[in-house]
């Protein structure tokens, strides 16, 4: 089976958030796929490529000016058909761990987890949309989560991760919405991951 079988050869695509795990295994699906071009690869400190089609672009999600910047080079060459933002963040070591009650709540670490999560893939849309292939299948997907969903929290905790995926959701779907308008062969999306 071929990936990508709905879309035409010569696809150019780009993976937000590349050096992670999920970043990292689409990359490599994306780079061996026969109907795609490029693989833009975007990471806060790409290093060196993978895979004959891969290009490594610096982008961190928390800074827009960087953003900008790795949209115009990813689409120099050609618009964007599929965009990919793989980010995200539920726990780091140390100062960000899901809460599990009320009394953990912190200003700072939700703030941060909300940045990464729902503002960050915002300012990719904000710069990224707008160079997409126009008048042709274009596809923008950002990986989010079930814990994101209103209706089916039912354990209560993670406050600031299902927070910012239910922000998350509502901008995606706001985003599907005025986009369709201008541009009504594309598609936003959210891939809830269980």
């Amino acid at each position: 089976m071929t990936l990508l079988q709905s879309f035409p050869e010569g696809l150019n695509v780009a993976v937000v958030g590349a050096s992670g795990g999920i970043g990292e295994a689409l990359v490599r699906h994306l780079d061996a796929a026969a109907n795609v071009a490029t693989v833009q690869a975007l990471t806060r400190s790409p290093g060196s490529g993978n895979g004959a089609r891969v290009r490594r672009l610096t982008a961190d999600i928390l800074d827009e000016d960087s953003i900008r910047r790795a949209a115009g080079v990813a689409s120099a060459d050609a618009p964007i058909d599929l965009l990919i933002v793989a980010s995200g963040v539920l726990h780091l070591p140390g100062p960000i761990m899901p809460e599990k009650t009320l009394r953990e709540l912190d200003a700072e670490v939700m703030a941060h987890v909300l940045a990464i999560n729902t503002i960050g893939p915002a300012m990719v849309a904000k710069h990224f949309l707008p160079r997409m292939r126009p008048g042709t299948k274009s596809v923008f997907a950002v990986l989010s989560a079930r814990v994101g969903s209103i209706s089916d929290n039912r354990l209560g905790g993670w406050y600031s991760y299902r927070a910012s995926k239910a922000a998350l959701n509502m901008l995606l779907k706001t985003l599907a919405i005025e986009h369709a308008r201008r541009f009504p062969a594309s598609i936003v999306a959210a891939r809830q991951q269980q």
